[in-house]
């Protein structure tokens, strides 16, 4: 007799219609998402964060304020990068004021800053991030952390100025360097100006797609003053105009309420972002004075 072979019945495949291109159109906007989260995609967003400006190749020599020349000095960042800064040795002061300045131009805009510094009774120490200036590098949210550590350093180091004589001062972008620096750094005051409560409210403030990512999915450090400022920190003074259009005077509310410590908020209404030079010079000389007076 014949043998036959047992009848397998054929394995029919079988999906449910439009189910791989619904995974594919899935994968494809969480890879889209991905991709252009802020921590993740530098290139993107450093044009939109930082506006830096090389140093002007007409310059005619470093700043003269209240009969102080600044001095150049040049150190180097974390990752190699040589950075610049003045130093303007105000005879007699106790305090130096480490300026840590906004996200345009570098410090050749900075003198008007640097005198008010000088106005309150301290020395200054100015510098410019890396990519700013005659500082060489690109910025980024963890590289300008990095610098503000690095400037500090040549502080304490080179210039010998002791930490606890250091007061941390910061411009708009910098007040969130300046807040992030007391974390790792001692100080014995912070004095931010026009500063923003973190850099997750006003992205999203000023693109407010930004809004869709969490906070894990932007730049570490997180430039989050509140959540430091929620915990013991030096005595701080707040400074900011009530015009200002680019970071609206509600951050320094908020961080002003969130502050553990001691604080002072000086709220100028005739000013705007970064005019405090020319509409409330007076009262910022003033407030800082007091302020620095309190420490003793």
């Amino acid at each position: 007799m014949p043998s036959s072979s047992p009848r397998v019945s054929p394995r029919i495949s079988r999906s449910v219609p439009g189910m791989t291109s619904i995974f594919s159109s899935a994968s494809l906007a969480a890879l889209v998402y991905l991709g252009l989260a802020p921590r993740l995609n530098k290139l993107l967003y450093r044009p939109m964060l930082f506006f830096p400006t090389r140093f002007p190749s007409d310059w005619g020599g470093n700043p003269v304020l209240h009969e102080i020349e600044g001095e150049d000095l040049f150190f180097q960042g974390k990752m190699g990068q040589r950075l610049h800064g003045w130093y303007f040795k105000n005879p007699g002061s106790r305090f130096t004021m480490l300026i840590s300045h906004g996200n345009s131009g570098n410090i050749t805009i900075r003198d008007k800053l640097a005198d008010i510094g000088l106005s309150s009774g301290c020395s200054v120490f100015v510098y410019d991030y890396q990519g700013f200036g005659l500082s060489t590098g690109k910025p980024s949210v963890e590289g300008i952390c990095d610098d503000a550590e690095a400037a500090y350093d040549c502080l304490t180091g080179e210039l010998e100025v002791a930490g606890s004589d250091i007061i941390f001062y910061g411009e708009s972008l910098g007040a969130a360097v300046s807040t992030y620096l007391s974390t790792v750094r001692g100080c014995s005051a912070i004095i931010l100006q026009s500063g923003f409560a973190s850099l997750k409210r006003i992205a999203g403030e000023h693109f407010p797609l930004l809004n869709l990512y969490p906070p894990s999915l932007f730049p570490k450090p997180a430039l989050d003053s509140v959540s430091i400022l929620k915990q013991e920190h030096p005595p701080l003074l707040l400074i900011h105009g009530d015009r200002d259009r680019v970071i609206g005077v509600e951050h320094s509310e908020t961080m002003f309420a969130e502050a553990v410590s001691r604080k002072k908020f000086l709220r100028l209404p005739m000013t705007a972002h970064a005019d405090i030079w020319d509409t409330a010079r007076h009262e910022v000389v003033t407030a800082i004075k007091e302020h620095l007076g309190s420490l003793d």
